[in-house]
């Protein structure tokens, strides 16, 4: 059992490694060039091996809080990296149905893992992480359940571009985030305020945030230009 999970931890480790590099050229590269796809496209693979991994060692080891914790961040972070990737074949035929099965099986998931915190924190009380992966199963339902309205209604212009984006850094932040704060204790000194490790939680999806949305006004006023010349 203890070489199964080393092994386990190892591959995860090895992979989210890998994601967060992967992840990085996408960002920088040209959108659409054959690097940006293919970094993107091992950035997804990693993220499906760390998610299945994660699953593993919770199944091995069901109650420790941290691990717990891991496992709600990866879930999340993977949905949002295969959805942002399938948004990129979803430009001319919409959702397939691979897309609504995903869509499905995460739409259960995520009322598992909703309930699943509450029953750790009937057993064990209120306790930070048991709250934490609620939280990412409330979040990734709320994901999921918007994926399901927009299955069978029709979407804005451009929709699948800013999904394809959105989805995929709010995936990066996630697994960022999710790596800082577990190593935060070899970066930061023994001594440091604790308002340090407050703001490993926090600063990522607020820096992160704010690029993305940033990111989503430019295009969106790149897009409107050509038809409010067209106006004129």
């Amino acid at each position: 059992m203890k070489t199964i999970i080393i092994s386990l931890l190892i591959i995860h480790i090895a992979t989210g490694c890998t994601a967060l590099l992967a992840g990085l050229i996408p960002m920088f590269s040209r959108k659409g060039s054959r690097l940006h796809n293919r970094a993107g496209l091992i950035y997804v693979y990693c993220m499906i091996v760390v998610a299945v991994s994660a699953l593993l060692l919770c199944v091995l080891q069901p109650l420790k809080m941290m691990r717990i914790f891991l496992t709600g961040i990866a879930i999340f972070s993977f949905y949002l990296s295969m959805t942002g990737w399938r948004a990129t074949k979803q430009k001319k035929s919409g959702p397939a149905q691979a897309d609504r099965i995903l869509t499905y099986i995460t739409l259960a998931v995520s009322v598992l893992m909703v309930g699943f915190g509450i029953y750790l924190m009937a057993l064990n009380g209120t306790s930070f992480f048991p709250i934490v992966f609620s939280f990412f199963g409330v979040l990734t339902f709320i994901f999921a359940r918007k994926d399901f309205q927009l299955i069978n209604h029709p979407v804005e212009k451009m929709h699948w571009f800013f999904q394809h984006f959105t989805r995929m850094g709010g995936s990066y932040i996630a697994t960022f985030t999710a790596a800082l704060v577990t190593n935060i204790g070899r970066i930061v000194p023994t001594n440091a305020p604790d308002w340090i490790a407050t703001a490993g939680w926090i600063a990522p999806s607020i820096i992160g945030g704010m690029i993305i949305g940033r990111t989503v006004r430019y295009y969106k006023q790149k897009f409107d230009k050509p038809e409010k010349s067209a106006l004129v």
